[in-house]
Protein backbone atom coordinates (compact mmCIF):
# COMPACT_ATOMS: atom_id res chain seq x y z
CA UNK A 1 0.00 0.00 0.00
CA UNK A 2 3.02 2.64 0.43
CA UNK A 3 4.31 1.57 -2.26
CA UNK A 4 1.83 2.46 -4.06
CA UNK A 5 1.29 5.77 -2.65
CA UNK A 6 5.16 7.02 -2.50
CA UNK A 7 5.97 5.98 -6.27
CA UNK A 8 3.12 8.53 -7.83
CA UNK A 9 4.50 11.08 -5.34
CA UNK A 10 8.58 9.83 -6.58
CA UNK A 11 7.09 10.69 -10.01
CA UNK A 12 5.48 13.86 -9.44
CA UNK A 13 8.27 15.52 -7.62
CA UNK A 14 10.78 14.52 -10.48
CA UNK A 15 8.59 15.66 -13.21
CA UNK A 16 8.27 18.99 -11.48
CA UNK A 17 12.17 19.32 -10.72
CA UNK A 18 12.90 18.74 -14.29
CA UNK A 19 12.36 21.53 -17.14
CA UNK A 20 9.95 19.45 -19.00
CA UNK A 21 8.03 18.92 -15.78
CA UNK A 22 7.73 22.50 -15.67
CA UNK A 23 6.57 22.96 -18.93
CA UNK A 24 3.99 19.55 -17.90
CA UNK A 25 3.16 21.51 -14.18
CA UNK A 26 -0.17 22.17 -15.55
CA UNK A 27 -0.89 18.91 -16.56
CA UNK A 28 -0.12 17.31 -12.92
CA UNK A 29 -3.39 16.78 -11.78
CA UNK A 30 -4.22 14.59 -14.64
CA UNK A 31 -0.63 12.71 -14.29
CA UNK A 32 -1.52 12.08 -11.04
CA UNK A 33 -5.00 10.61 -11.47
CA UNK A 34 -3.29 8.53 -14.34
CA UNK A 35 -0.58 7.34 -11.38
CA UNK A 36 -4.42 6.16 -9.01
CA UNK A 37 -5.13 4.30 -12.00
CA UNK A 38 -2.08 2.36 -12.81
CA UNK A 39 1.58 2.29 -12.16
CA UNK A 40 3.46 3.63 -15.13
CA UNK A 41 7.80 3.24 -15.14
CA UNK A 42 9.05 6.87 -16.75
CA UNK A 43 12.28 7.18 -17.68
CA UNK A 44 13.75 10.24 -16.12
CA UNK A 45 13.86 13.18 -19.00
CA UNK A 46 17.20 14.61 -20.39
CA UNK A 47 18.46 17.95 -19.10
CA UNK A 48 18.16 20.70 -21.05
CA UNK A 49 21.83 22.72 -20.89
CA UNK A 50 21.53 26.28 -19.59
CA UNK A 51 22.59 27.71 -23.22
CA UNK A 52 19.88 26.13 -24.97
CA UNK A 53 17.19 27.55 -22.61
CA UNK A 54 18.90 30.90 -22.59
CA UNK A 55 19.27 31.26 -26.22
CA UNK A 56 15.64 29.40 -27.08
CA UNK A 57 13.71 32.36 -28.65
CA UNK A 58 10.92 33.27 -26.32
CA UNK A 59 7.61 31.71 -27.70
CA UNK A 60 6.00 34.31 -29.27
CA UNK A 61 2.09 34.04 -30.14
CA UNK A 62 0.59 33.47 -32.91
CA UNK A 63 0.20 37.20 -34.99
CA UNK A 64 -3.15 37.43 -36.74
CA UNK A 65 -2.94 39.31 -39.94
CA UNK A 66 -4.00 43.46 -39.50
CA UNK A 67 -7.53 44.13 -39.84
CA UNK A 68 -8.06 46.81 -42.67
CA UNK A 69 -11.06 49.13 -41.58
CA UNK A 70 -14.06 48.80 -43.51
CA UNK A 71 -13.88 51.76 -45.63
CA UNK A 72 -15.30 52.59 -49.06
CA UNK A 73 -12.61 54.32 -51.18
CA UNK A 74 -14.21 57.93 -52.45
CA UNK A 75 -15.56 57.24 -56.34
CA UNK A 76 -13.85 59.34 -58.64
CA UNK A 77 -15.16 62.26 -60.39
CA UNK A 78 -13.80 60.59 -63.91
CA UNK A 79 -13.70 57.00 -64.87
CA UNK A 80 -10.96 55.59 -66.15
CA UNK A 81 -11.23 53.92 -69.79
CA UNK A 82 -11.42 50.56 -68.40
CA UNK A 83 -13.85 51.51 -65.94
CA UNK A 84 -16.25 51.88 -68.05
CA UNK A 85 -16.43 48.96 -69.87
CA UNK A 86 -16.68 47.29 -66.41
CA UNK A 87 -19.68 49.12 -65.45
CA UNK A 88 -21.07 48.98 -69.02
CA UNK A 89 -21.54 45.28 -68.56
CA UNK A 90 -22.36 44.95 -64.98
CA UNK A 91 -25.43 46.66 -65.94
CA UNK A 92 -27.55 49.24 -67.88
CA UNK A 93 -28.82 50.99 -65.91
CA UNK A 94 -27.04 54.45 -64.15
CA UNK A 95 -28.56 56.95 -62.40
CA UNK A 96 -28.77 60.93 -63.32
CA UNK A 97 -25.88 62.38 -61.52
CA UNK A 98 -23.47 59.33 -63.41
CA UNK A 99 -25.22 60.60 -67.13
CA UNK A 100 -24.42 64.14 -65.69
CA UNK A 101 -20.51 63.42 -64.99
CA UNK A 102 -20.18 61.83 -67.77
CA UNK A 103 -21.57 64.52 -69.97
CA UNK A 104 -19.33 66.97 -67.77
CA UNK A 105 -16.19 65.21 -68.29
CA UNK A 106 -16.39 64.71 -72.17
CA UNK A 107 -14.16 66.59 -74.30
CA UNK A 108 -15.24 70.15 -75.18
CA UNK A 109 -16.51 70.57 -79.31
CA UNK A 110 -13.69 72.22 -81.76
CA UNK A 111 -15.58 73.75 -83.90
CA UNK A 112 -15.43 77.01 -83.35
CA UNK A 113 -14.08 79.83 -85.19
CA UNK A 114 -11.46 82.37 -83.75
CA UNK A 115 -11.78 85.14 -86.25
CA UNK A 116 -15.04 87.38 -85.42
CA UNK A 117 -17.21 87.97 -89.12
CA UNK A 118 -16.43 91.30 -90.54
CA UNK A 119 -20.24 92.77 -90.20
CA UNK A 120 -20.20 92.29 -86.47
CA UNK A 121 -15.93 93.09 -86.29
CA UNK A 122 -16.53 96.50 -87.93
CA UNK A 123 -20.11 97.23 -86.26
CA UNK A 124 -19.60 100.22 -84.49
CA UNK A 125 -15.45 101.22 -85.14
CA UNK A 126 -16.97 103.78 -87.16
CA UNK A 127 -18.68 107.48 -86.24
CA UNK A 128 -22.31 106.59 -87.37
CA UNK A 129 -22.51 110.19 -89.28
CA UNK A 130 -19.02 108.90 -91.18
CA UNK A 131 -20.34 105.93 -91.96
CA UNK A 132 -23.84 107.77 -92.92
CA UNK A 133 -21.79 110.34 -95.16
CA UNK A 134 -19.58 107.12 -97.14
CA UNK A 135 -23.16 105.30 -97.61
CA UNK A 136 -23.90 108.37 -99.40
CA UNK A 137 -21.11 108.68 -101.41
CA UNK A 138 -20.79 105.43 -102.57
CA UNK A 139 -24.68 105.99 -103.81
CA UNK A 140 -24.00 108.78 -105.58
CA UNK A 141 -20.93 107.69 -107.21
CA UNK A 142 -22.83 104.57 -108.44
CA UNK A 143 -25.16 106.77 -109.88
CA UNK A 144 -22.80 109.14 -111.65
CA UNK A 145 -21.10 106.53 -113.28
CA UNK A 146 -23.92 104.91 -115.19
CA UNK A 147 -25.71 107.76 -115.95
CA UNK A 148 -22.01 109.17 -117.17
CA UNK A 149 -21.99 106.05 -119.60
CA UNK A 150 -25.30 106.76 -120.52
CA UNK A 151 -24.35 110.55 -121.29
CA UNK A 152 -20.82 109.79 -123.41
CA UNK A 153 -23.00 106.99 -125.72
CA UNK A 154 -25.44 110.54 -126.01
CA UNK A 155 -22.80 112.98 -127.03
CA UNK A 156 -20.95 110.43 -129.26
CA UNK A 157 -24.72 110.13 -131.31
CA UNK A 158 -24.87 113.95 -131.28
CA UNK A 159 -21.62 114.23 -132.77
CA UNK A 160 -22.78 112.07 -135.92
CA UNK A 161 -25.99 113.44 -136.49
CA UNK A 162 -23.75 116.89 -136.07
CA UNK A 163 -21.18 115.16 -138.92
CA UNK A 164 -23.82 114.42 -140.89
CA UNK A 165 -25.42 117.76 -141.00
CA UNK A 166 -22.62 119.85 -141.73
CA UNK A 167 -21.83 117.26 -144.87
CA UNK A 168 -25.31 118.14 -145.89
CA UNK A 169 -25.67 121.78 -145.58
CA UNK A 170 -21.14 122.78 -146.02
CA UNK A 171 -20.41 120.09 -147.97
CA UNK A 172 -22.59 119.79 -151.52
CA UNK A 173 -25.28 118.05 -149.89
CA UNK A 174 -28.09 120.12 -151.30
CA UNK A 175 -28.67 122.25 -148.03
CA UNK A 176 -30.82 119.81 -146.54
CA UNK A 177 -32.11 120.39 -142.38
CA UNK A 178 -33.60 117.20 -142.44
CA UNK A 179 -31.00 115.78 -139.71
CA UNK A 180 -30.94 119.37 -137.68
CA UNK A 181 -33.44 118.99 -135.62
CA UNK A 182 -32.76 115.04 -134.75
CA UNK A 183 -28.95 116.79 -133.73
CA UNK A 184 -30.46 119.45 -131.24
CA UNK A 185 -32.55 117.26 -129.74
CA UNK A 186 -29.75 114.69 -129.14
CA UNK A 187 -27.77 117.76 -127.92
CA UNK A 188 -30.31 118.50 -125.11
CA UNK A 189 -30.89 115.49 -123.77
CA UNK A 190 -26.82 115.26 -123.65
CA UNK A 191 -26.50 118.45 -121.66
CA UNK A 192 -29.13 117.16 -119.52
CA UNK A 193 -27.12 114.16 -118.77
CA UNK A 194 -23.88 115.95 -118.50
CA UNK A 195 -25.05 118.71 -115.76
CA UNK A 196 -26.73 115.98 -113.73
CA UNK A 197 -23.21 113.85 -113.80
CA UNK A 198 -21.33 116.82 -112.91
CA UNK A 199 -23.52 117.85 -110.10
CA UNK A 200 -23.42 114.10 -108.47
CA UNK A 201 -19.75 113.42 -108.77
CA UNK A 202 -19.46 117.43 -107.31
CA UNK A 203 -22.12 116.90 -104.37
CA UNK A 204 -21.20 113.63 -103.29
CA UNK A 205 -19.48 113.93 -99.55
CA UNK A 206 -16.07 113.06 -99.59
CA UNK A 207 -15.81 112.71 -95.23
CA UNK A 208 -11.76 111.38 -95.62
CA UNK A 209 -9.22 113.87 -96.19
CA UNK A 210 -6.96 113.00 -98.58
CA UNK A 211 -3.54 114.71 -99.48
CA UNK A 212 -3.51 116.09 -103.55
CA UNK A 213 -2.02 113.48 -105.63
CA UNK A 214 -1.69 112.76 -109.59
CA UNK A 215 -3.85 109.31 -109.60
CA UNK A 216 -6.63 108.49 -111.89
CA UNK A 217 -9.08 110.29 -110.57
CA UNK A 218 -6.65 113.54 -110.55
CA UNK A 219 -6.88 113.01 -114.48
CA UNK A 220 -10.22 112.53 -114.88
CA UNK A 221 -11.49 115.52 -112.97
CA UNK A 222 -9.31 117.18 -115.36
CA UNK A 223 -10.62 115.94 -118.48
CA UNK A 224 -14.15 116.16 -117.45
CA UNK A 225 -13.31 119.45 -116.80
CA UNK A 226 -12.09 120.43 -120.29
CA UNK A 227 -15.41 118.46 -121.66
CA UNK A 228 -17.11 120.54 -119.63
CA UNK A 229 -15.80 123.68 -120.95
CA UNK A 230 -16.37 121.93 -124.41
CA UNK A 231 -20.03 121.18 -123.87
CA UNK A 232 -20.25 125.35 -123.40
CA UNK A 233 -18.37 126.27 -125.99
CA UNK A 234 -20.16 124.07 -128.40
CA UNK A 235 -23.91 125.48 -126.55
CA UNK A 236 -22.65 128.87 -127.83
CA UNK A 237 -21.52 128.16 -131.12
CA UNK A 238 -24.48 126.36 -131.92
CA UNK A 239 -26.03 128.98 -131.29
CA UNK A 240 -24.26 131.34 -133.20
CA UNK A 241 -24.29 128.72 -136.23
CA UNK A 242 -27.98 128.78 -136.13
CA UNK A 243 -28.70 132.62 -136.16
CA UNK A 244 -25.81 133.26 -138.65
CA UNK A 245 -28.04 130.97 -141.33
CA UNK A 246 -27.46 131.95 -144.76
CA UNK A 247 -24.53 134.91 -143.73
CA UNK A 248 -20.97 134.59 -144.90
CA UNK A 249 -19.50 133.52 -140.64
CA UNK A 250 -22.59 130.47 -140.68
CA UNK A 251 -20.01 128.10 -141.94
CA UNK A 252 -17.09 129.25 -139.40
CA UNK A 253 -19.31 128.95 -136.81
CA UNK A 254 -20.21 125.70 -137.92
CA UNK A 255 -17.13 124.70 -138.16
CA UNK A 256 -15.92 125.64 -135.11
CA UNK A 257 -18.77 124.11 -133.18
CA UNK A 258 -17.80 120.47 -135.12
CA UNK A 259 -13.89 120.89 -133.82
CA UNK A 260 -15.08 121.47 -130.59
CA UNK A 261 -17.55 118.85 -130.70
CA UNK A 262 -14.64 116.28 -130.81
CA UNK A 263 -12.82 117.84 -128.79
CA UNK A 264 -14.93 117.59 -126.23
CA UNK A 265 -16.07 113.57 -127.04
CA UNK A 266 -12.03 112.87 -126.70
CA UNK A 267 -12.21 114.60 -123.13
CA UNK A 268 -14.91 112.61 -122.28
CA UNK A 269 -13.71 109.09 -123.21
CA UNK A 270 -10.18 110.05 -121.54
CA UNK A 271 -12.17 110.78 -118.46
CA UNK A 272 -13.74 107.29 -118.76
CA UNK A 273 -10.49 104.91 -119.81
CA UNK A 274 -8.56 106.63 -116.62
CA UNK A 275 -11.04 105.48 -114.22
CA UNK A 276 -11.47 102.00 -115.93
CA UNK A 277 -7.69 101.00 -116.54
Amino acid sequence: MMNRVIAPLLAILLLAASPAGAALAPDAPVLVAAAKRKPVKRKPARPVSGSSQETAPAATPATSPPVTPDVTPPVSATQEPGSQGSAGSAGSTGTPDSTATQGSTSEPSLDFDLLTPEAEASKGLLDPNLQKDLETRRTMLKLHQGLGLAMAGGLTAATVLGQLQFNESFRGGGDNRTLLAWHRGVVIGTSVLFATVGTLGLLAPDPVERPFQWDTVTFHKIFMSLATAGMITQAILGILATHSYGEITEPKYATAHQVVGYATLGCVAAGIVTLTF
